[in-house]
């Protein structure tokens, strides 16, 4: 049976966004519960891929890792802003498609799929509009 995370895991990992975004993470990553269980990927496997899946999307989501984070009254957080393109743009990203070897999370995240591409013939702008 598939590994279930929870916000309280994913915080841990100083990941920063809204609980109902870190909610709603945790909701995708489960969709890949079948194909975890199919492959017999271990426990331990799972919920690290879990985990680097949902800090992939929640660095998207929020606008960077934590890079850097201070307190007790010095007040300070910096951001590492994602670039690159797909699971490549963020550092979770990039460890999660080198471990996930069989796709259950990579796949999920990355849509490699073609898109379709709708083209239209006619004039460019609609006659007798003002």
């Amino acid at each position: 049976m598939a590994v279930t995370i929870t916000a309280e895991d994913v915080t841990g990992y100083g990941i920063a966004a809204p609980a109902p975004v870190i909610d709603g993470l945790i909701l995708l990553m489960a969709q890949a519960d079948e194909c975890l269980d199919k492959h017999r990927v271990p426990d331990d496997v799972q919920r690290t891929l879990k985990l680097y899946g949902v800090g992939h999307m929640a660095a998207l989501a929020s606008g960077g890792q934590i890079r850097s984070q201070s307190a007790p009254n010095g007040a300070s957080r910096s951001f590492a802003v994602p670039s690159g393109v797909g699971l490549a743009s963020t550092t979770w990203g990039a460890l999660l498609k080198s471990l996930d070897q069989w796709g259950c999370i990579a796949n999920l995240l990355e849509n490699d799929q073609p898109k379709p591409m709708i083209l239209s013939a006619g004039p460019g702008r609609r006659r007798g509009c003002s």
